[in-house]
């Protein structure tokens, strides 16, 4: 399947967080369902890991979902706005503040942001190992041909 929104000259991730984004919005995904996992999302549109982390990193910076390390993300539920009393910047709108929960929360969320990084810092290697070979291959058939 082709992003969802084809004619967008915008950066692949944006559009899958676009796609997300309106999954939220209509309702489609409510507070506390789990979003659909990154291989599920790689193996949908045909994008890179990296790609749909850098979509879940800009959700994320939305608060708009949260990562709970070996659980998956999940939709965060809606905080009040700017200058609304109640507004907070927990991890979990719904958790006071200095609670232990709210605390353990916010470093799983850290920690899967960490394990996303390294998963890409892989990707980035393989990559680039795979391109050195390459012009290693072709460094070769260079030389080759002049003999």
């Amino acid at each position: 399947m082709t992003l969802p929104l084809e004619d967008d000259s915008r950066p692949p991730y944006v559009q899958v967080a676009e796609y997300l984004r309106r999954q939220i919005q209509s309702g489609e995904l409510s507070p506390g369902d789990k979003v659909p996992s990154s291989r599920e999302l790689q193996e949908k549109f045909g994008l890179a890991s990296a790609t749909i982390q850098n979509a879940f990193r800009l959700l994320k910076s939305e608060e708009l979902i949260y990562s709970v390390q070996g659980r998956g993300s999940f939709i965060r539920r809606p905080t009040a706005g700017p200058g609304s009393e109640g507004g907070t910047q927990n991890p979990e709108p719904s958790e006071p503040e200095g609670n232990a929960e709210g605390l353990r929360s916010r470093v799983a969320s850290l920690s899967a942001e960490v394990a996303d990084l390294r998963d890409q810092v892989s990707d980035m290697r393989e990559t680039m190992q795979s391109l050195l070979e390459l012009m290693q291959q072709l460094k070769g058939e260079g030389d080759g041909e002049g003999a």
